[in-house]
């Protein structure tokens, strides 16, 4: 048998998502579970050339109804490697997106990924605020004890926003013709820092 297929066969059992709905109440944003009706929003930004610029890709080459089709099934069976939530401002407007991937149960890490699509919310805080969020799912709901990103070089605003939201820089990092800036932070870095601050956690009923 193949290493990989041992590795399947042994994977660490740990906690990687809430069992119930988790809504989370920041200064300026809610982070919530993905919904349908998000959908057209997230195809909207995944079609935009600017928004793609600043993730290093490419806006995507599907219909409106291939994308539809493609969403809901991830909607309705998630990736056991990942965790995606919607971003709502305070009005429960849609703005934007995040979630972590790449889970490593052996070393309990995840990547970090954010877009704030609508681009009326950009350097407003937003993107630090919904972190925030994030970050305070996965070390309280989670046994993920290490979240690291990936930001172009030349995206100073991301850069302080993931720094206003506790991670640091540690390397820079090439892929193909891009160059990254790599942050982390740990759990336990975290928990030490006290100006952070905790959203309202609303618990809803339990997730399939």
């Amino acid at each position: 048998m193949k290493s990989k297929s041992w590795k399947k066969l042994f994977l660490p059992e740990i906690k990687t998502k809430s069992e119930k709905n988790i809504i989370l109440i920041g200064e300026k944003t809610i982070v919530r579970q993905k919904i349908r009706e998000d959908l057209k929003n997230d195809y909207g930004w995944r079609i935009d050339s600017e928004l793609s610029d600043l993730d290093a890709t490419i806006p995507i080459n599907l219909t409106y109804e291939q994308f539809e089709r493609i969403s809901i099934n991830e909607i309705e069976k998630p990736s056991p490697w990942s965790v995606k939530f919607s971003i709502d401002n305070k009005k429960n407007v849609h703005i934007g997106n995040c979630m972590f991937y790449d889970i490593n149960r052996w070393n309990n890490s995840c990547e970090y990924g954010i877009m704030i699509g609508n681009k009326k919310y950009w350097n407003f805080g937003y993107g630090a605020d919904a972190t925030m969020n994030t970050l305070y799912y996965i070390f309280n709901q989670t046994d993920i004890t290490k979240v690291y990103l990936h930001t172009l070089t030349e995206n100073i605003r991301a850069q302080n926003s993931f720094r206003k939201s506790g991670f640091k820089f540690k390397k820079i990092v090439k892929k193909a013709s891009h160059e990254f800036h790599f942050m982390e932070i740990y759990k336990s870095d975290w928990q030490k820092n006290k100006d952070l601050p905790k959203p309202e956690v609303i618990v809803g009923k339990e997730q399939d």
